[in-house]
């Protein structure tokens, strides 16, 4: 058989305990209403201040859990007015965009910009997907940064447009000057005059700068760019060329993996093969005005 529990309740005093020890071992024993009153009004007033104690617990529980929501939200709201970046969309068309320095941003159809809040700080920093044309206010302390997909351009202030499109990266500059650099490499900037445009036709090796106005229009002989090759791959050298200058230029098969690296301030077609056939030791065969073979 079991043995019984015989702890007790916890009573104020002795009389209950005595009472509560007679229920238990003479259950059918009946007690003087004087006493019956007495025990159940001690046992009420138990229940009742234990219903009242447990009510407090769960209301300090929900108080502390409703103060920490509450610290969590304000928290929350502090940091998007303090530190959460101003996030800019252009959804259905382009958007203008007013900067804190008076900067004006053309935000073309399905762009993203993102400026910091602490913008305008020593370096005015924005971030940009998409496509954008840029008014930037003049200011020598406080440079004009914009991040691109692989890309820095710096200003002081001027007009410029920025396009990414897969691979390509593209600057416009239409008045001042501009730097472009490179996202992790150490070397000078591509600087651009007015009038100029910064490619790099979809190669992150390949720096093009071009006349921004007729370029398309100009002839083959009087069309000029500068370009940048670091470790280019030769097929790539190629098809820049071509696509700048509208020509045709055929190389040796066994060429297939040369890397050229070649920098021109500003070379025509001819030079630039010229340039490109004295790194390979090869010989230059113009076939007529748009097609050139470079042969052993």
């Amino acid at each position: 058989m079991e043995e019984k529990d015989n702890q007790l309740p916890h009573f104020d005093n002795k009389e209950d305990r005595e009472i509560w020890e007679d229920i238990l071992n003479n259950p059918v024993k009946s007690l003087t209403p004087e006493k019956e009153n007495h025990f159940f009004e001690n046992l009420y007033r138990k229940i009742d201040t234990y219903e009242r104690k447990k009510k407090l617990r769960r209301l300090r529980i929900y108080s502390t859990v409703a103060a920490t929501i509450m610290l969590a939200i304000a928290g929350l709201i502090g940091y998007n007015a303090t530190f959460k970046p101003d996030v800019y969309l252009a959804k259905l068309q382009n958007s203008e965009i007013k900067l804190a320095d008076g900067s004006v941003v053309i935000l073309a159809q399905g762009g993203k910009l993102t400026v910091d809040k602490s913008f305008p700080a020593d370096t005015r920093d924005v971030f940009l997907e998409g496509n954008a044309v840029f008014h930037v206010e003049k200011s020598k302390e406080h440079p004009f940064i914009v991040h691109g997909k692989g890309y820095e351009t710096k200003v002081l202030g001027t007009v410029f447009k920025v396009t990414q499109d897969g691979k390509t990266f593209n600057v416009d500059l239409y008045e001042g000057k501009v730097m472009v650099y490179q996202q992790g490499r150490s070397k000078e900037p591509i600087v651009l005059k007015p009038q100029q445009t910064f490619s790099n036709l979809g190669i992150p090796q390949v720096a093009s700068v071009t006349q921004t106005v007729d370029k398309k229009s100009a002839p083959i002989k009087d069309k000029s760019a500068a370009f940048t090759f670091d470790k280019c791959p030769i097929s790539d050298v190629v098809k820049v060329i071509e696509k700048t200058y509208g020509i045709t230029l055929h190389y040796p098969e066994d060429l297939e993996n040369a890397k050229i690296t070649l920098s021109l301030p500003n070379a025509t077609a001819e030079a630039l093969i010229q340039s490109l056939a004295i790194q390979l030791n090869l010989n230059i065969k113009q076939k007529n005005d748009s097609i050139f073979e470079l042969e052993k």
